[in-house]
């Protein structure tokens, strides 16, 4: 993606140098009674730019900001119970260790990151619902990050910030019963 050109309209960005419009998604409320409202940033706000991505044919991108959401959200989880923690275990002092030394994606694709998260919660993701639909849309989001692959769909798109969706909405629901 390359940076706007001085002057362009909010709503704009620029894809192989042609700026594109695209709408705002008239839905952004649909979470403000749900658990994900707990949680700081506004998550809902990238999976609704994310549906609205997708209703315009930007697929790809879609793809990319749902993932993105989802990164984020596992980042502060994450963050906030080690901050809540005084006693680390092994697996949490050598995620802070690798995050401090290196670019950390966090994801529960890493093996530390999930053996940290379990740590800190007693929670497994990888036993959740949603978890073989959520590692497909990893490597959707691989597919167009690191390979430039763009021939998502709509239903592509639709089933990755879904599943984005309902890991977030898990990772508010872990905040939540650990909240004092």
């Amino acid at each position: 993606m390359n940076p706007l050109p001085p002057g362009s309209p909010v709503g704009t960005f620029v894809t192989g140098g042609i700026p594109q419009q695209y709408a705002h998604d008239t839905t952004a409320d649909i979470y403000k009674n749900t658990p994900i409202a707990l949680l700081g940033p506004k998550w809902d706000q990238l999976l609704a730019e994310a549906r609205s991505l997708s209703s315009t044919g930007q697929h790809a991108i879609a793809i990319i900001v749902a993932a993105a959401a989802g990164e984020w959200a596992t980042e502060f989880v994450l963050e906030t119970l080690m901050d809540a923690v005084k006693d680390y275990s092994k697996s949490v002092r050598d995620l802070i260790e690798m995050s401090e030394r290196l670019l950390v994606t966090w994801s529960f694709e890493g093996d530390r990151v999930r053996r940290a998260f379990r740590d800190l919660t007693g929670e497994n993701p990888e036993r959740q619902s949603w978890w073989g639909d959520w590692l497909w849309s990893r490597r959707q989001r691989h597919d167009i990050a690191h390979r430039g692959v763009l021939t998502a769909n709509a239903t592509a798109a639709k089933k990755c910030i879904d599943v984005a969706a309902l890991h977030i909405a898990y990772l508010t629901a872990v905040v939540k019963r650990r909240a004092p």
